[in-house]
């Protein structure tokens, strides 16, 4: 059912929630999974400067690989990590649709409106639905977060 599962993650706790339930999906399936992270550049600067990118690259590939040695160790999956440079939910969006994804999983923070019967979505997530690339699994800010010792 699912070839390859993506995991965006902002560097919080709360995203990386989404992991233990996406090494489940990945082993059931024998799907890929890609954890992913965004490390924000805005498309309109005027200032560009190339050694503050390469920098950012590195800090998001560090984050990443340390979650995958702390969560991929005992798990069979398959765990790909991969940083780019832009704005989260277009950037997400369009690796998706790059490799052909069959599954994005994120946490949403799930902040609350008005109406606290109705809650609502992180901004990423919302951007996400209103043009989804391909299914996506939202897991809400009920959850309790943990982080592995």
């Amino acid at each position: 059912m699912f070839t390859h599962i993506l995991v965006p993650l902002d560097g919080s706790a709360f995203s990386e929630t989404a992991i233990a339930p996406v090494l489940s999906l990945g082993e059931k399936y024998r799907a890929k999974v890609t954890l992913f992270t965004v490390m924000l550049r805005i498309p309109e600067s005027r200032l560009h400067v190339p050694l503050y990118d390469q920098q950012s690259e590195e800090r998001g590939r560090q984050y990443l690989e340390e979650i995958r040695t702390a969560r991929g160790q005992a798990s069979p999956v398959a765990i790909d990590i991969v940083v780019r440079l832009g704005t989260p939910a277009e950037s997400i969006a369009a690796f998706a649709r790059e490799v052909h994804a069959d599954l994005i999983v994120m946490s949403t923070h799930g902040t609350t409106g008005i109406d606290r019967s109705r809650p609502t979505l992180g901004s990423t997530a919302w951007k996400l639905m209103h043009h989804p690339p391909c299914p996506i699994l939202l897991l809400g800010a009920d959850q309790e977060v943990h982080r592995p010792q």
